[in-house]
C-alpha cells in the first residue's frame, strides 16, 4: 500500500468532499500513529557472540601397522572444572578390538555428575548373550550370526563373515580380517591353516601379526611334555600391507608351559604386545622376542579379559577378582577396590570383563551381576552406573545369579550375568549382556527364567551421556588436519575441512561449556588415551 503520493499533498485534500476529506485525514492519523511505535519501539536485543574455540591439529600417523595413535590434545580451566580432550582410545575386550582409526572429542566436567540414559534396542536375535565390535562407525554383533545394526529401520541386518568368525580391523586404506586360522587383507589370503592343530586369537599390532598355534589333541589342559603329545605356541610374524603373505619362518615364537593355553585379551602398550592366557600366563613382545612375566599355574584362576590404555599405563580386567590391574614399566599390580565390591554381593569369583572411555570417564562391566561401574578422574570416585539386569535381587547368600535353581544342570554359574560389550559409536555407549555362555534359553530346564527373565540375557542397550563423540576418520598416507571445534554448545569433528560429526549440549553441561573460564592447562601428544603413537603432530587453539 503507497500512503503518501508526489501527486498528491494535504493542501490537494481542500477539494475533496467531505467523507473523501475524512477518510484522508484518518489514514494520515494512522500513519502518523505507526511511525510513531516505530520510531519509539526498542532494537531487538543482540545477543553476545556464542564463544568460539577451535582445536587444529596437524598430525601424520606414519605407516599404519596396527599401532595405538593415542592422544592429540587435552585442555583444562584453570581449576580443572572442565576438562576437554581428544585422541584415538586404545581398547580390546574378550577377543574383540576397538576400531583404532575412530577419533574421540570428551568434554568432561568435574561437576556435576552427568546423568545417563538408556534404551534397550531390538534383540539382534534369541541367543542368551552378544557381543558386539565397531568398525567405521558402524556397530555389529557377532554372535549367532553376524548383523548390523540400522539404526534408520530401527533393526539388525545380515552381513557376510569370513571363515565362521567376525573379527576385522582396518589398517591403513584397507581390511584386515582373521577367520578360522585364516588371515585376508583386502580379500587376499595371508596366511593358511597349520597342518596340525590351529591358529586362533589374532592381533595385529607394532607391524607383527600375532596369534596362539594350539594343538591339544583333544585332550585337558596339561603341562607341555612334547611337540608330539601337543603344544601352545606364540607367534609374531613380521607383515606390513602391501606384502602378499605373513612369511611364518620369520616369525618370532614361544612355546608356552601349558598344553591348550589361549587368550581372552590382547594389548599394545608404547612398544611392547602383550597378552595373558587362560591359565594364567602373562606374556610381553618386546625388541623382536617373547617374554615370560607371569608364569601360568594350572588350577589356580587368573585371567585378563580386557586391556584399556590409561594414560602413561594400560589397565587390564581380571577374574577371580573382580578388579583392574595395573601394567606400568614392567610391573603387573591390582589396583584394590578399582572397582568397588557392592556390600550385598560376595567379593568371590568376579570378573571385570569390559572396560572403556566414555565422555571423558573410565567404564568397567562386571561379572556375576551385571554392574556397570563409572570412574571420574578428576573426582576420583568411582560410582555405580546401573545394574543391567533387573533380576534376581543381589545377595551375597550365592556367588552368582540363580545358583541355587540351577544346581540340576551341567554349568552351575550358566546364568550368572556379563556386561559382555562395551562399545562407543557417534555419541553413544553400546552395552550388551549375556549369560556365561551365548546359549538358547531352554524352557523346560531353565523355568525360573520365564516368561520373558531370559530376554535380559542378549540385549543391548544405548546409553547416551553429553560429552562425548566420535567419528571415524579417513585413512591418509601422510598429513591431516583434524578439527574440533566449541562454538556455544555445538561440536565439530572435522578432518581436512570435511565435516565428520556433530552434536548440540543440552542442560548444565552446555551452560558451563558457553561460561567456561579460559583454557589454560594444555597438553599435546599426551594424555587419557595415552601417548600420542604417529610419526608427527602439531597442534593450535584458535
Amino acid at each position: 500500500m503507497i500512503l503518501f503520493s508526489s501527486q498528491f499533498t494535504p493542501r490537494d485534500s481542500e477539494s475533496l468532499s467531505s467523507p473523501q476529506r475524512a477518510r484522508f485525514l484518518r489514514g494520515v492519523w494512522f500513519c502518523a500513529l505507526l511511525l510513531g511505535q516505530l520510531l519509539l519501539a526498542p532494537s531487538p536485543p543482540t545477543h553476545a557472540a556464542e564463544p568460539v574455540t577451535r582445536f587444529r591439529v596437524q598430525v601424520d600417523r606414519g605407516a599404519d601397522l596396527g599401532q595405538s595413535f593415542g592422544t592429540l590434545f587435552e585442555a583444562a580451566t584453570a581449576d580443572r572444572s572442565l576438562v576437554i580432550g581428544a585422541g584415538f582410545a586404545n581398547q580390546y575386550n574378550t577377543r574383540l578390538r576397538g576400531d583404532r582409526h575412530a577419533v574421540q572429542l570428551f568434554i568432561r566436567p568435574a561437576k556435576p555428575l552427568r546423568e545417563l540414559t538408556v534404551e534397550e534396542l531390538p534383540r539382534p536375535n534369541t541367543l542368551c548373550g552378544t557381543y558386539l565390535v565397531a568398525r567405521d562407525e558402524q556397530l555389529y554383533s557377532t554372535f549367532g550370526g553376524l548383523t548390523r545394526w540400522s539404526p534408520r529401520e530401527h533393526a539388525w541386518t545380515a552381513e557376510p563373515e569370513i571363515g565362521g568368525t567376525q573379527e576385522a580391523q582396518r589398517v591403513g586404506d584397507g581390511l584386515l580380517e582373521f577367520g578360522e586360522s585364516t588371515v585376508r587383507y583386502n580379500g587376499t589370503s595371508l596366511l593358511e591353516p597349520p597342518a596340525v592343530g590351529k591358529f586362533e586369537r589374532f592381533f595385529y599390532a607394532l607391524g607383527r601379526l600375532c596369534f596362539y598355534h594350539i594343538h591339544r589333541n583333544d585332550l585337558p589342559y596339561r603341562p607341555f611334555q612334547s611337540e608330539e603329545d601337543g603344544f601352545s605356541r606364540l607367534y609374531a610374524c613380521p607383515w606390513q600391507p602391501g606384502e602378499p603373505a605373513v612369511d611364518l619362518s620369520r616369525a618370532e615364537t614361544l612355546r608356552l608351559p601349558v598344553v591348550g593355553e589361549t587368550t581372552f585379551a590382547w594389548g599394545q602398550l608404547g612398544d611392547r604386545i602383550v597378552t595373558g592366557s587362560n591359565i594364567g600366563g602373562f606374556y610381553e613382545w618386546r625388541g623382536g622376542a617373547w617374554r615370560l612375566t607371569r608364569e601360568p599355574t594350572l588350577g589356580v584362576s587368573f585371567q585378563l579379559y580386557s586391556s584399556l590404555a590409561w594414560g602413561d599405563r594400560m589397565l587390564l580386567g581380571q577374574y577371580p577378582t573382580g578388579r583392574l590391574f595395573e601394567l606400568a614399566g614392567t610391573e603387573l599390580r591390582d589396583l584394590p577396590g578399582w572397582p568397588p565390591v557392592p556390600p550385598e554381593v560376595s567379593a568371590s569369583v568376579r570378573e571385570a570383563q569390559t572396560t572403556v572411555l566414555y565422555g571423558g570417564e573410565l567404564f568397567v562391566g562386571v561379572w556375576p551381576w551385571g554392574e556397570l561401574w563409572r570412574y571420574h578422574p578428576d573426582r576420583r570416585e568411582w560410582n555405580l552406573a546401573r545394574r543391567m539386569f533387573t533380576h534376581p535381587p543381589l545377595s551375597n547368600q550365592v556367588l552368582h545369579p540363580y545358583d541355587a535353581e540351577n544346581q540340576g544342570n551341567a554349568v552351575k554359574n550358566q546364568w550368572g550375568q556379563r556386561v559382555a560389550s562395551l562399545v562407543t559409536v557417534g555419541d553413544s555407549l553400546f552395552v550388551s549382556t549375556s549369560a556365561k555362555d551365548p546359549c538358547e534359553w531352554r524352557p523346560e530346564a531353565e523355568p525360573f527364567l520365564a516368561p520373558d527373565k531370559w530376554q535380559s540375557y542378549g540385549a543391548v542397550h544405548q546409553v547416551r551421556m553429553p560429552g562425548h563423540l566420535q567419528a571415524a576418520t579417513r585413512w591418509t598416507d601422510g598429513p591431516t588436519t583434524l578439527e574440533f571445534e566449541l562454538r556455544g554448545a555445538e561440536v565439530r569433528l572435522l578432518q581436512d575441512g570435511r565435516e565428520l560429526a556433530r552434536s548440540t549440549l543440552e542442560g548444565e553441561l552446555a551452560d558451563l561449556l558457553r561460561q567456561r573460564g579460559p583454557l589454560t592447562q594444555v597438553t599435546w601428544k599426551q594424555g587419557l588415551y595415552g601417548a600420542f603413537g604417529g610419526r608427527s603432530l602439531s597442534g593450535t587453539i584458535e
